[in-house]
């Protein structure tokens, strides 16, 4: 059959010509949530203190910004203020040189007169990352910075951290803003929530980081139960490039985990690179169409045959999660629609064993504020995920990190989220099977800074999942704090140079 570009397209034709292959769709009933904005950050780097205005003959509902820190304003950094994809334009009597970020959901923002463009066009990029840099480019006066924020193209007043700038003020020095956009995390992954990383088959998990940039370079660090041993230790060399997504996950079913990357884009390939133990082969196409665009992949065995598989949230209006079957060499299927409603944007997706059966289930956070912080999970029955359920009415706040791990070693995944802000909570539910439990039950209370990058595994071999903290910025250590099976112990370092800014995590 003809690979057609177009997503819709493409699967209803080919779920046309497959009517007679039976796959068990669960229809979700919770009603499709509204479109939530992005939690937008400021467009310009951490700690700046920037001044804003709005001339009256705009209409557009943009703001400019300079700076008033005394730093200068152009040639500095412009950053995006939520994740999306980016796409370049240039209007030389306008805008000048300008990027546009899709956040999915109906949601972009724009960014006017760049003297320089810092990403490819068509590249995803993570909050926090730099996306060109301040100039006057266009019809412009001077430096600054022109932001927008748009939702179904039409510009709306500008909200930054959930609080609404507006009424806008006339001129400069009248109001004022300091960044905290100091990055979301790895700049190639989105709405990570966990995947499994014991590359040597020894049954410790290991932590690995992909460099991309432009030697997009894999390193790996493994566990001795107690550290992480290897700084240096290059298992490839040109794997997941800017603005893929890479994750990992036992695909041969071998007992080593894997590394795998989503080109997204309008190719929208899939490439795997399987372990060997101590490195990673070189990587090969298992799949030619999968999570194009802006969809959120993930990784985890739906059907329970021991080979870990890859799952596609649309992540949109239509909610729709697709599957394709690891075979051990490849990925099978392509418009498997194994849910048609389930995390729509601005819900936080995740796949894990929820009930302990041996098949990744689906788990979505609605990430809301206190009456609005949802967990639903669709239970796989191995040919699709039934219907949509809730397990717990009070988790994961807006803003903060939801993970996904067998904490208390029964064998069921359990969720845990992380505040990672001044007070560096981490709070657990654990599974009952058919729900989770906990609600204010603080599993460390000292752990995860703005900044950094939380994860979990089992890094001692004891069955039971462990927290795991990226510090990244200028020390990039690595801080571990082991289960108890009731509580996360005091955090220890493992590794003390490994994981830069914007590099991948896991």
């Amino acid at each position: 059959m003809i690979r057609l570009p177009a997503t819709g397209l493409r699967r209803w034709l080919v779920a046309l010509l497959a009517l007679a292959v039976v796959v068990g769709v669960g229809v979700s009933v919770r009603p499709p949530a509204a479109l939530a904005a992005p939690n937008f950050k400021a467009p310009f780097p951490c700690g700046q203190r920037w001044t804003y205005g709005h001339h009256s003959a705009e209409v557009r509902q943009a703001l400019d910004f300079v700076r008033a820190d005394g730093g200068v304003t152009g040639g500095t950094p412009q950053l995006a203020s939520a994740d999306g994809v980016a796409r370049r334009y240039a209007q030389p009597s306008g805008a000048g040189n300008y990027v546009v970020v899709d956040h999915g959901g109906g949601w972009s923002t724009y960014y006017f007169h760049l003297s320089a463009y810092s990403v490819p066009d068509g590249a995803y990029v993570r909050q926090g990352q730099q996306i060109g840099v301040t100039g006057s480019t266009g019809n412009s006066s001077g430096a600054h910075v022109h932001y927008e924020q748009l939702y179904n193209g039409v510009g709306q007043p500008i909200v930054i951290n959930g609080m609404s700038l507006a009424p806008y003020p006339g001129q400069y020095q009248q109001r004022y803003l300091v960044s905290d956009n100091c990055g979301a995390g790895p700049v190639g992954g989105r709405y990570l929530a966990g995947s499994p990383t014991d590359f040597t088959g020894d049954g410790y998990d290991d932590v690995v980081t992909f460099t991309h940039g432009t030697l997009n370079d894999v390193y790996v660090a493994t566990s001795t139960g107690t550290g992480f041993t290897g700084t240096s230790i290059k298992w490839n060399d040109y794997f997941a490039l800017d603005g893929e997504t890479p994750l990992t996950g036992d695909f041969t079913g071998d007992g080593k985990d894997d590394i795998v990357t989503f080109t997204h884009g309008t190719l929208a390939d899939v490439y795997v690179a399987p372990s060997t133990g101590t490195t990673f082969a070189p990587a090969t196409k298992w799949h030619d169409w999968f999570a194009p665009g802006t969809e959120t992949p993930a990784t985890g065995d739906v059907n329970g045959d021991g080979k870990d598989d890859i799952i596609t949230f649309t992540h949109d209006t239509s909610a729709d999660v697709y599957v394709a079957l690891s075979t051990g060499t490849t990925f099978t299927g392509t418009a498997q629609k194994w849910h048609d409603n389930f995390a729509p944007a601005g819900h936080h997706p995740a796949i894990g064993d929820a009930n302990g059966d041996g098949k990744d289930d689906l788990i979505s956070f609605t990430q809301g504020p206190t009456t609005q912080a949802d967990v639903h999970v669709a239970l796989s029955t191995g040919t699709g995920f039934g219907p949509t359920q809730k397990w717990h009415d009070l988790f994961s706040l807006t803003g903060e990190q939801p993970r996904i791990g067998d904490i208390n070693g029964d064998g069921k995944d359990d969720i845990v989220t992380l505040t990672c802000d001044t007070f560096a909570d981490v709070y657990a539910a654990t599974s009952t099977g058919t729900g989770f439990t906990g609600t204010t039950i603080k599993w460390h209370d000292n752990l995860c800074q703005p900044g950094e990058f939380p994860y979990l595994g089992d890094y001692n071999r004891d069955g039971k999942d462990d927290l795991i903290v990226f510090t990244k910025n200028t020390t990039n250590d690595i801080h571990v704090a082991l289960s108890t099976g009731t509580g996360f112990g005091p955090a220890q370092k493992w590794h003390d140079y490994f994981g830069l800014p914007h590099e991948t995590t896991l």
